[in-house]
């Protein structure tokens, strides 16, 4: 596509559709110059009216050039970068004087690509902000001195993102909040030097004005609110930005706006925590040794600079394969910590689950060829190990944004962050029934299939547990319209493969969309083994053999959560869907919101109600134009 562009840009030249934005007459002092790169397919005259809000937001008179790219696409080579120099000498030539102060943004591809141009070409700018868009991956450059991975960037950046966004996902925003700062060696300061906010409501094209591009139309998602109020969201965040930058002093209006934003990302942040999400923090991959002297059954632990396991799998997966619910093990307890292997890794070893306590490796308590662990399950405690690969699938390949942009790298935020399954080597209910002592267990009954006379799906009993335990962490407002609109998540029955590790490894996790039910079922590749074989077997004892587990292809609780913050939505709400406002409204039960703002009480500093009615702590500030919030409650 590149080639079809560069061939029409000759032509183009004489006559570029540049935007020049003169400040506002009232504007007094040395002006400032902000440099804009388009969104892909966007024109340029649809930022005019939210950056002309900036204008007159910002107390200093700003000039804004938005040099149109060729075929709308900053990606082309040299486009942006000709662009920025054409508009630069236009707004002299209309008489801007030397600015005090020079900014950068852009817009979906237009601010993926400008933080390279700033990078290589204006490091010493004062200033960027990111509009649906985020700083990629490759600027986690640097390490604390632990080791932690830390962003690195050279001129102060906004983030800005609207939870509605279908191009540029929420849960993409999370993880540069997370990397920025939560995970910063001095939050603090990087709350200053790399903000980040999410507009609640907000989607894609509510950055811009206008029709959407086909290409944004048919993957953003309704917004929830009308442009106005999206722009000044934007805008409000984006002013105490660079008045911070002009005035020399930090905004209390944005640090609060950012403490705000983690609060009201957590669910995201802990769903990604508890997958062991890669881009916080790469896996170890570490060889441990075990109490028998091997690598089988060793646990990895996690570093500052890696993670040793999915705690999903410790936490959950393996509790609700042994069952302990059930009246059977009543009294079992179980503490299971889980390591990140690569599944069909043979050397130095291959990784299994394993029921610790016992001086044989290869033993199967309580199965026949070695006691139990315990005489009954009542006051019994077994610790075990578990393994986990995590699969990723934003390597590109199936990148549709990058691949219609021909952008050159992976990080678009396009597509889903979270795992696109977990590969997990569990023990199970067979094997820890009869290691608790329980007699006569029936492999069959706890394991089997129930098509061949099993009691469960025991792999998608894990998988209806991470839905629930989606569901149950999703905001109010963000659960109704999830239930009001969403594509369901339901729970299939376990498909079994042949009878060889190989077939298990290679067999995925199955998602089956059904589009005019509005349903998604999700069904786990199960792979259990009687609990009676010697392990592992083969020369050197590198290669495992059936004897005990239940592998299972799972649903990872993040990609449930992310799937019902976005995809999940975009079957009946997505803006190629037929609507006349073009937005949504969900119907809420929740509290009505009310503005709280600063102000003295009995000599000190309180917060007091206001009694006006909000949506967003933007509402509140543009009312008393002091330190506000929206909440329902009072502010902590």
């Amino acid at each position: 596509k590149i080639l079809a562009i560069l061939t029409c840009v000759v032509a183009q030249a004489l006559a570029w559709d540049d935007v020049i934005l003169q400040p506002p007459s009232d504007k007094q002092g040395s002006p400032a110059m902000l440099l804009f790169a388009q969104g892909a397919d966007i024109r340029t005259d649809q930022y005019s009216s939210i950056l002309g809000l900036l204008q007159e937001k910002v107390p200093f008179p700003l000039w804004v050039g938005i040099p149109q790219c060729p075929a709308d696409v900053a990606a082309i080579p040299f486009g942006l970068s000709s662009g920025i120099s054409r508009v630069t000498k236009a707004m002299t030539e209309q008489g801007m004087a030397s600015p005090s102060h020079t900014f950068y943004a852009g817009h979906s591809l237009g601010g993926a690509m400008m933080p390279d141009y700033v990078a290589s070409n204006a490091p010493d700018a004062d200033g960027m902000f990111l509009l649906g868009s985020f700083l990629t991956r490759k600027y986690k450059t640097g390490t604390t001195d632990e080791g932690r991975p830390q962003v690195e960037y050279p001129v102060p950046t906004l983030t800005v993102g609207g939870e509605l966004d279908g191009l540029c996902r929420i849960s993409r925003i999370v993880e540069a909040l997370y990397t920025q700062i939560t995970f910063s060696a001095d939050p603090a300061s990087a709350t200053d030097y790399m903000p980040v906010t999410v507009v609640d409501g907000m989607n894609h094209m509510q950055f811009a004005s206008g029709e959407p591009p086909s290409f944004v139309k048919n993957n953003d998602i309704k917004s929830e609110v009308d442009e106005e109020t999206a722009h000044l969201a934007v805008v409000t965040d984006v002013s105490a930005f660079l008045t911070s930058i002009v005035e020399g002093e930090p905004s209390d209006y944005l640090r609060q706006r950012v403490k705000d934003t983690v609060e009201y990302v957590k669910p995201i942040t802990d769903a990604l925590l508890i997958e062991g999400y890669e881009q916080f923090l790469p896996p170890c991959y570490c060889e441990t040794e075990d109490e028998y002297g091997g690598l089988q059954y060793g646990t990895c632990v996690s570093t500052p600079t890696c993670n040793g396991g999915v705690p999903w799998t410790g936490q959950v997966s393996q509790i609700v394969m042994a069952g302990l619910d059930e009246p059977e093990v009543k009294g079992l307890s179980i503490t299971a910590t889980d390591s990140i292997h690569l599944v069909t890794e043979e050397r130095p070893s291959c990784h299994l689950p394993h029921i610790h306590g016992n001086p044989e490796d290869s033993a199967n308590p309580g199965s026949g060829d070695t006691p139990p662990l315990c005489d009954s399950p009542k006051e019994c405690e077994l610790e075990i190990t578990t393994v986990t690969q995590p699969v990723y699938d934003n390597s590109g390949e199936v990148d549709i944004w990058r691949a219609h942009f021909s952008v050159p790298w992976i990080d678009t935020g396009y597509l889903p962050i979270t795992a696109n399954e977990l590969k997990t080597k569990i023990k199970s209910r067979q094997a820890v029934w009869e290691a608790a002592g329980v007699q006569n267990v029936s492999y069959v009954e706890t394991d089997g299939f129930p098509k061949d006379g099993g009691s469960g799906d025991r792999c998608g009993e894990i998988n209806q547990a991470a839905i629930d335990w989606a569901l149950s962490k999703l905001p109010e407002k963000t659960r109704e319209r999830y239930e009001q609109y969403g594509q369901k998540l339901t729970v299939g029955a376990d498909i079994g493969t042949c009878a060889a590790g190989p077939c298990w490894i290679w067999d995925p996790l199955r998602f089956n969309k059904d589009n005019d039910a509005n349903v998604v079922n999700v069904q786990s590749v199960g792979f259990p083994s009687e609990n009676k074989n010697s392990y592992p077997c083969g020369e050197g004892k590198l290669l495992p053999c059936s004897a005990g587990f239940h592998y299972c292809k799972l649903l990872s609780p993040a990609r449930a959560l992310e799937w019902m913050y976005v995809d999940g939505l975009k079957n009946m709400l997505g803006t190629n869907k037929d609507d006349a406002e073009g937005t949504v409204a969900v119907e809420s039960k929740a509290e009505e919101m009310k503005c709280w703002e600063h102000g003295f009480e009995n000599g000190g500093l309180v917060w007091i109600e206001t009694g006006a009615s909000c949506k967003t702590s933007v509402d509140c500030v543009n009312m008393c134009d002091c330190d506000a919030r929206c909440s329902t409650s009072k502010p902590q």
